[in-house]
C-alpha cells in the first residue's frame, strides 16, 4: 500500500504511476531505470520528466520555453474572453435587460442557457475532430466563430422590433456557443500536451481560474457598463477584444497534438519492471542521444491549420468511445467533484439578481455586478490549488521512494470541501434572514464556494491529465458536455425554484449535495490505483491501442 493507495495485484506500474523524484530511498531494483530517465534542469534535476520526451525537435515539450509559454497565454486568455466572458455577460442586467426588452425574466436566462446547451451537445463533435485532425482547427474555428456571434449580438439591438432584437440577440449568442465548445473542453488537455507533470498544477490552475473567478471579474464589469453605457456597448467593447485573440490564435498558438512513441527510450515497461522484480533479467535499452533526423518545422509549417491526420479510426467510432467512458468510475467520481459541482455553482448566479434587486437589498444593476467581487477575490485565492497540488504531488512521491501516484493529487479536495460547507450553509443562514448588511456576508460565501470550486476543479483536471492522459480529451469532453447540459437545466427552473421556495432552501440544497459528493473522495483515493489498472485492460481490449 502507497500511502493509502492500496496496490494492484496484477500491474504495478499502470499509467498515472510514474517515477518523479529521484530520492536517497530508492531502491537498488529501480536504480537503472531512474539513470536512464531524462529529468529536469536548475533547480528540478531531482524531478524525473514524465512523460519523457522524444528526440523529436517538433514534440511540443522540446519547444523553447518561450514558445510553449507565449501559446499558454494565448490559450488563457482565449478561454477568458470566448468561454468565461460570453456567459456572465448578461448576469447581473438580468432583470435590466428584461425590461429593456419586454420579456419575463426567464427568458433572459434563457439566453444563457440556450448558449450553454449549444455548447453541451457540439461537445462529442468537436472531440471526435480533434483526435482526428488535431487541437490547432478546432481552436481556430471557435473564435471566427465567437467573434461572428458578437457581432450578430451587435446586431440584436439594431433592429426594428424589441421581438426581433430578442431573437437576433439570441441567434448571437447560440453562435457564441459555438466559439466556447473547444475552449472549454481542449485547454486543459492541450496542456498536457506542452507541460510535463509536474509542471502543470500551476497551468491547470489558471485555466480553472478562467471559469470560477474571471467569469465573476466579467459579471462586475458588465453590470458597471449596462448601467452606464447600455447593452449594446457590452458587446461592442467584446468585439475587438476577441478579434485579438483570434488574431493570436492564428499566429501564436501552433498544433500542440503530438504523436508520441509508444515506448520512449529509456523507460520500462509495466512488463519490464514486473519481470525485474521477480528476479528475471531484462535489458532495457539506454535513451539515445544522437539528434533527431526529422527537420524542425518553420513558422509557416507550424501556423498551418491542419498539421495532418492523427487517427485512422472511424468518426462514428471515435464518436461511440466518448460515452463509453462513462464506464469508467474515476470519470463519475470527476462529475461529481468537478461538473456537478461548478453547475450549482454557476446555477445560483441566475437568480442573484432576482434575490438582491428587491427590497431589503435593493441592488442596481452595477451593484449586483459588485456582488461578485466575492468570486472574483475567491477565485484568485484558488489558483494557489494548482502548486498546492503540485507540492503535495512531489512530497508523497518522495515518501514513496520517488514513485508517484496519480492518486497523490486528490487530498488537496479536503480544503474544499471546508470552504464549500463554509460557504452554502453561511450563505443559506444569511438568505434566510434577509437584511440590506448580510450582502457582503452572502458575497463573501459566494467567495467561499468560488474558492472551493477551483480547488476541486483544479485537483480533478490534474488527475484526469496523470491517470487518463491517452483518454483526457474525451473526458473533458464528457465532463464539459454534462456541466453544460446541467448549465442549461437550471437555466429553466432555477429561477422559480429561487421564487417558489426561496433562495435559502436552494443553496442548503446545493450545500448538502456537495458534501455528500466529496465522500467519494474516499474510496476512489484508496481503490483508484486498482481501478486504473482495470480501466487500461479493458479500455486495451476493446478499444485497441489509441494512436
Amino acid at each position: 500500500m502507497a500511502l493509502g493507495v492500496l496496490e494492484s495485484k496484477t500491474d504495478p506500474k499502470p499509467p498515472g504511476t510514474e517515477y518523479l523524484v529521484d530520492t536517497a530511498q530508492t531502491s537498488a531494483g529501480h536504480e537503472l531505470e531512474h539513470t536512464n530517465f531524462k529529468h529536469g534542469k536548475g533547480k528540478k534535476t531531482d524531478i524525473i520528466l514524465v512523460p519523457q520526451p522524444s528526440n523529436d525537435p517538433n514534440d511540443p515539450l522540446l519547444w523553447p520555453t518561450w514558445k510553449r509559454e507565449v501559446a499558454f497565454a494565448f490559450l488563457f486568455f482565449n478561454c477568458i474572453i470566448f468561454a468565461a466572458c460570453p456567459g456572465p455577460m448578461v448576469a447581473p442586467a438580468t432583470i435590466g435587460l428584461a425590461l429593456q426588452l419586454h420579456v419575463e425574466v426567464k427568458k433572459i436566462a434563457l439566453l444563457s442557457g440556450y448558449q450553454l446547451l449549444v455548447v453541451g451537445a457540439l461537445g462529442p463533435i468537436v472531440s471526435v475532430l480533434a483526435q482526428k485532425y488535431g487541437k490547432r482547427p478546432q481552436f481556430v474555428f471557435a473564435s471566427i466563430f465567437g467573434v461572428i456571434g458578437t457581432g450578430i449580438c451587435i446586431a440584436g439591438f439594431d433592429q426594428p422590433s424589441l421581438p426581433k432584437s430578442y431573437d437576433v440577440l439570441l441567434a448571437g449568442r447560440l453562435v457564441q456557443g459555438l466559439g466556447t465548445t473547444a475552449y472549454e473542453s481542449l485547454s486543459v488537455a492541450a496542456i498536457g500536451d506542452m507541460f510535463f507533470l509536474h509542471e502543470r498544477g500551476l497551468r491547470t490552475a489558471l485555466l480553472v481560474l478562467t471559469t470560477a473567478c474571471l467569469a465573476s471579474f466579467v459579471a462586475i464589469c458588465a453590470g458597471t457598463i449596462f448601467e452606464n453605457l447600455g447593452a449594446r456597448n457590452l458587446f461592442v467593447i467584446l468585439l475587438p477584444i476577441q478579434a485579438f485573440g483570434m488574431l493570436g490564435n492564428l499566429l501564436f498558438m501552433p498544433e500542440t497534438q503530438f504523436k508520441r512513441p509508444i515506448a520512449v527510450a529509456g523507460v520500462a515497461s509495466s512488463e519490464e519492471i514486473q519481470e525485474k522484480q521477480g528476479g528475471n533479467s531484462t535489458t532495457e535499452e539506454a535513451p539515445s542521444n544522437s539528434s533527431s533526423t526529422v527537420p524542425k518545422r518553420s513558422f509557416v509549417g507550424d501556423m498551418r491549420i491542419f498539421s495532418g491526420v492523427y487517427s485512422t479510426n472511424n468518426m462514428f467510432k471515435l464518436l461511440a468511445e466518448i460515452f463509453i467512458h462513462l464506464f469508467n468510475p474515476a470519470i463519475v467520481w470527476v462529475m461529481l467533484v468537478s461538473a456537478i459541482l461548478v453547475s450549482c455553482f454557476v446555477g445560483v448566479s441566475y437568480t442573484l439578481a432576482q434575490i438582491f434587486t428587491p427590497p431589503p437589498y435593493g441592488l442596481t444593476v452595477a451593484q449586483n455586478g459588485y456582488f461578485f467581487t466575492g468570486a472574483l477575490v475567491g477565485g484568485i485565492l484558488g489558483i494557489s490549488a494548482g502548486p498546492l497540488c503540485d507540492f503535495i504531488a512531489r512530497t508523497f512521491a518522495r515518501r514513496n521512494k520517488g514513485i508517484y501516484e496519480a492518486e497523490f493529487r486528490i487530498p488537496v479536495c479536503i480544503f474544499a470541501v471546508i470552504l464549500f460547507a463554509v460557504g452554502w450553509f453561511t450563505f443559506s443562514w444569511a438568505l434566510s434572514h434577509p437584511q440590506y448588511n448580510h450582502v457582503y456576508l452572502c458575497s463573501f460565501c459566494y467567495g467561499a464556494v468560488s474558492f472551493g470550486t477551483s480547488v476541486a476543479s483544479t485537483s480533478a483536471g490534474l488527475y484526469i491529465l496523470d491517470a487518463f492522459k491517452k483518454y483526457s480529451t474525451e473526458i473533458f469532453i464528457l465532463q464539459m458536455m454534462i456541466k453544460n447540459f446541467l448549465f442549461y437545466a437550471f437555466s429553466t427552473f432555477v429561477n422559480d425554484w429561487a421564487a417558489e421556495k426561496g433562495p435559502a432552501n436552494m443553496t442548503r440544497t446545493f450545500g448538502i449535495v456537495t458534501i455528500c459528493g466529496f465522500t467519494t473522495c474516499i474510496p476512489m483515493y484508496v481503490f483508484g490505483k486498482r481501478n486504473r489498472v482495470w480501466v487500461h485492460k479493458m479500455w486495451t481490449r476493446y478499444l485497441g491501442e489509441k494512436e
